[in-house]
């Protein structure tokens, strides 16, 4: 990840586009083709990946109909990586809303990076969405910044050092995860004056209440994150919700 000019955070490929992408990569797709049917949905299906100048995967700012869009953030299931952009759920809840969406999630990211990405949205541009829809990340994912380096690094459970592994046992056991993502959510309801919508992965710890459940029932060309058939099942979701 990178922060940008513009001062979004966003992935280190600008207007770039590409097969494949990180979560969904050549070497996992190769590996998949071995294990999976010879009628794979993905077998011979091409998925194209394309970012906007700021690392999004979606139309550039300057083309975006600010008098009539939508608003998503989240991690890698709202950039919708392993899936076509014609099948994951942002691209399809714009269509049947008549609409135009910008899609800041970025794959790997937590809470502080879509904190910051949407409150930096909203003090950016009076034009406010209709609509913000939040897929809320794995609550104890974070972005390090190493002195001397330009790029912003994804942390997660999946590092590996004893050091990291001692900070995500202690960040459980003190509140420290929890707290920030109590304050973090608050912050983005007290800032967002439109209608917000918020989406919990059934398989994660409940940031809130409120938000709609999404639960997988088939898997995207990477097998890791969810499916078209997943996607659809939100997508009604949502607009039933509406």
């Amino acid at each position: 990840m990178i922060l940008y000019p513009s001062g979004f955070i966003g992935q280190d490929y600008a207007n770039c586009i590409s097969d494949f992408t990180s979560g969904d990569t050549e070497e996992h797709y190769l590996a998949a083709l071995k294990t999976q049917p010879a009628d794979w949905y993905y077998a011979n299906k091409k998925i194209t990946y394309q970012y906007n100048e700021n690392g999004h995967r979606c139309t550039s700012i300057k083309d975006l109909n600010f008098d009539n869009y939508i608003l998503f953030a989240g991690c890698s299931h709202t950039e919708g990586v392993g899936l076509e952009l014609e099948t994951s759920y942002p691209y399809l809840v714009s269509q049947a809303l008549g609409c135009d969406y910008y899609n800041l999630a970025i794959s790997a990211s937590g809470i502080d990076t879509l904190e910051y990405n949407i409150v930096h949205w909203f003090l950016q541009f009076k034009k406010k969405p209709k609509y913000v829809f939040v897929q809320w990340p794995d609550h104890s994912r974070f972005i390090s910044l190493y002195p001397g380096y330009k790029n912003i690094l994804p942390n997660g459970s999946w590092c590996t050092s004893t050091d990291e592994k001692k900070f995500f046992v202690a960040g459980e056991s003190t509140g420290f995860f929890n707290g920030r993502k109590f304050i973090s959510t608050n912050l983005i309801k007290n800032i967002i004056d439109v209608p917000l919508i918020t989406v919990n992965l059934s398989c994660m710890a409940l940031y809130d209440n409120f938000s709609l459940s999404w639960k997988g029932i088939d898997f995207a060309r990477d097998l890791g994150h969810y499916g078209i058939k997943s996607h659809k099942v939100l997508v009604d979701k949502l607009l039933q919700h509406l």
